[in-house]
């Protein structure tokens, strides 16, 4: 757990950094049915693309293989821009 909150603190540090040209957008997401609840937010790097999933209560395995609930990041891949408003956007193989 307190691996979460380091990275949660260098990624907040970081935000804090970029500040000034708004980066980072952090947008509240709602907790899915059955969930385990928790706090979970969408993560935009406005000047990259990237894009991450913070959810204070997922999954994790541990280096010994152990699995249990913590705080952590998902990265979810890289945005691009698209030509008009309402474009589907088609995932590109990897």
């Amino acid at each position: 757990m307190r691996t979460g909150w380091v990275l949660l603190g260098v990624l907040v540090m970081s935000a804090g950094a970029y500040a000034d040209d708004g980066r980072y957008e952090a947008l509240p997401l709602a907790g899915a049915e059955g969930s385990k609840g928790g706090g979970r937010a969408l993560i935009l790097d406005t000047r990259e693309g990237h894009v991450w999933i913070w959810s204070e209560n997922e999954l994790i395995t541990a280096p010994d293989g152990r699995r249990r609930y913590g705080a952590g990041f998902i990265y979810q891949g890289k945005l691009r821009p698209g030509t008009q408003p309402g474009e589907m956007i088609e995932q590109q193989g990897r």
